[in-house]
């Protein structure tokens, strides 16, 4: 380990412990250390999820956080590879009664959005030739698409070019606490990396093997990044966050017959989500949220059968054999949400300690807020208060008290 005793240890360096180390350092806060079990990120949420970045979600601290994101993006667009093409989102009639009383607050924060009916929709997306269901639609066009794994290595680069240190092959397993602090970090340390059976054993069963020894920490300031692993991670020092986690599928498929090379993401009523899959003519990218699947630690790919079922039906009902009969699946993925109670991050001090502070479970949202939820969380540990953005509402805290930030326009 490179230092035992630093001011601040991080726990997770995916998207946002990475973007924290970084925001943390340019606050001057001391030595900071970053540890996390795997730094490639093999199986990080940060490693696994669509890539897109839009501001228009129905809660407006969600909103806003994105927007002051997607903001701050535009600034490194070319070394993210951030391409604001814009979302195009179709709502059924529910929804879009929602999404109508929404402009205010678009407005309010300066986000563009235009608000279409299916006739005015029709011509930007002539592959669906079946509207039914379809009440109307938005399209954002400062909102886009870029690369999570170049955004949390900008991040992470920035963050060691201001001194911070990372440290790979670390597990959190254990922490002492004495009244309202936390007096002493136990990790796990590993040699040698572990083959890719040993580290999904580790992470979806929380198999420690042998080679991994005990080390001992003394910060000044522990913060927990862990993504989807909240909700255990939190059990090492006081009550477990009520974070669970749960399976994401992405399909990759060619199309022969569709090229949708130079849009932006579009996202069906039925939940189907789609883009262009970098420059590559042919490739698409597209997921479907399972409402059905149950919380636990899994990265299997369901292949064939998710990509037909959930995938190539979805298109086939909205474009018909004209359009959507000639597609190949070509692999997929697996990844995991954090999903607290409320489909909004968790950010700020843990339920009863002075020096543990807790960041994620943004429930997907995690690249595209992670600019403003880590300058948010590095302005309230280096200053004691919000300043930027007041991100109080999103307190660890706020469940035993029922003062939810509910976000109902996920996917």
């Amino acid at each position: 380990m490179q230092s035992d005793r630093p001011d601040i240890l991080i726990v997770g360096g995916g998207v946002l412990g990475s973007a924290l180390a970084w925001q943390l350092a340019r606050k001057r806060v001391g030595s900071i250390l970053v540890i996390d079990p795997d730094l490639a990120g093999t199986f990080s949420s940060s490693e696994r999820n669509a890539g897109g970045a839009r501001a228009t979600w129905w809660h407006p601290l969600n909103a806003e956080l994105a927007w002051r994101s997607i903001q701050f993006f535009e600034s490194i667009a070319e070394k993210i590879q951030f391409f604001q093409r814009g979302y195009l989102f179709l709502y059924s009639a529910s929804r879009w009664k929602i999404a109508q009383e929404k402009r205010e607050t678009y407005r309010s924060l300066g986000i563009p959005v235009e608000y279409l009916s299916p006739e005015e929709a029709r011509p930007r997306l002539k592959e669906f030739e079946n509207w039914k269901g379809i009440a109307g639609a938005t399209f954002s066009p400062k909102d886009g698409l870029l690369d999570p794994h170049l955004l949390r290595d900008w991040y992470r680069a920035q963050a060691k070019a201001a001194g911070v240190l990372f440290q790979d092959r670390a597990y959190l397993s254990g922490v002492i606490r004495q009244g309202r602090l936390a007096r002493e970090v136990q990790v796990r340390i590993r040699e040698r990396p572990p083959g890719e059976s040993e580290l999904e054993s580790l992470l979806t069963e929380q198999r420690i093997g042998a080679e991994w020894r005990e080390q001992r920490l003394y910060p000044k300031i522990l913060v927990n990044c862990t993504g989807a692993w909240l909700k255990l991670s939190s059990k090492r020092y006081g009550e477990p966050l009520p974070i669970e986690a749960v399976r994401r599928q992405i399909a990759l498929f060619s199309s022969q017959a569709e090229d949708l090379s130079g849009r932006g993401m579009i996202v069906d009523s039925s939940g189907l989500y789609l883009h262009p899959e970098g420059s590559h003519s042919g490739l698409v990218l597209a997921g479907y949220s399972n409402r059905d699947e149950k919380p636990g630690y899994s990265f299997r790919y369901d292949g064939e059968k998710f990509f037909d079922r959930k995938i190539w039906l979805r298109l086939y009902r909205r474009g018909g054999r004209r359009h959507f009969d000639a597609i190949h699946h070509l692999r997929g993925w697996a990844g995991l949400y954090a999903v607290g109670p409320d489909k909004s991050a968790v950010l700020g001090r843990a339920e009863g300690f002075d020096n543990i502070y807790e960041l994620g479970a943004a429930t997907g949202r995690g690249v595209m807020q992670s600019y403003a939820l880590s300058l948010a969380l590095a302005e309230l540990i280096a200053e004691g208060r919000f300043s930027d953005l007041d991100a109080t509402a999103l307190s660890p805290s706020r469940f035993k008290r029922g003062e939810w930030v509910r976000e109902d326009l996920d996917i």
